[in-house]
């Protein structure tokens, strides 16, 4: 009975572990930390798993958000990514020497809204793509709506390069914005003054924080989990409707790539997501 016992722990853990490495099992593998979940958040690859505030953000998963919610994440070098609702995004190369700074940080944002902000990590190590574009950074905050057909970038702090193929805009100034849009084969770019931002889907999530205040965080539970409330971790569950998006524009008809595991039924609950427990 015991050698039984035994071996479904050790099954279990291999499973769950897909998502949320302990401490003492496949550590390597943690790359952050989700700080908070609002609504229904999962990672789709490498194994469909529901995800809580407190879990690991592990190498090489996508993560997907639904219909009003969201999910912040602090990466070990300190690097903040906030999704919006109906969002997808490839963490698809991330390798740390040690507990705060990095070789190589590659990110995909397939479809939805998101902000991002630098970390410690030296900036040529970052890599950020979108279905239309490429962007370095120079210790910067930007902000991204990606469309099916159209791309926007916008600049919250710092310096960042946009380029579509061979065509590159700088933006240089707060409210710079990159537009890229793909019209029968053509892709094209242009500089543009900011008409969208992030903002009214931030709900408490887009302060920076260093990777040590997120674990502080969801170690003293200071910020809600999965439905939580606002950015004071209250947990309060947000008004009717979940995360104000204020004037986002409906990127769910976006058509995903090879990277986008669509889920569906009523909620994540309804697909049989294993819970894993945070820190």
């Amino acid at each position: 009975m015991l050698g039984r016992i035994g071996f479904t722990s050790v099954t279990l853990m291999l499973c769950v572990g897909c998502l949320a490495p302990s401490r003492g099992f496949a550590a390597a593998d943690q790359i952050g930390i989700a700080v908070t979940v609002r609504n229904d958040v999962a990672q789709v690859e490498p194994k469909i798993q529901k995800i809580l505030a407190g879990d690991d953000l592990i190498r090489d998963a996508v993560v997907q958000t639904r219909n009003d919610s969201g999910a912040k994440f602090v990466l070990k070098d300190s690097t903040n990514l906030v999704l919006g609702p109906n969002s997808t995004l490839k963490l698809d190369r991330t390798v740390f020497s040690d507990q705060s700074s990095v070789g190589d940080i590659a990110v995909k944002l397939t479809v939805g809204a998101f902000r991002f902000i630098t970390g410690d990590s030296n900036k040529d190590s970052y890599k950020i793509a979108t279905p239309l574009a490429t962007i370095g950074i120079r210790g910067t905050t930007l902000d991204f709506l990606i469309e099916r057909r159209k791309n926007t970038v916008v600049l919250k702090h710092g310096e960042s390069r946009v380029c579509a193929g061979a065509n590159c805009v700088e933006l240089l100034r707060e409210g710079d914005s990159a537009v890229i849009t793909a019209n029968a084969g053509r892709i094209d770019i242009q500089l543009q003054p900011a008409s969208w931002s992030f903002d009214s889907a931030c709900n408490g999530m887009c302060s920076p924080m260093s990777f040590a205040q997120a674990e502080n965080t969801v170690t003293t539970g200071s910020l809600g989990g999965a439905g939580g409330g606002s950015g004071g971790g209250t947990g309060t569950p947000p008004p009717s409707g979940g995360v104000n998006v204020g004037t986002f524009p409906n990127t769910s008809t976006s058509t995903p790539n090879q990277f986008f595991v669509p889920l569906t039924g009523g909620g994540l609950g309804g697909i049989g997501f294993g819970q894993v427990s945070p820190h």
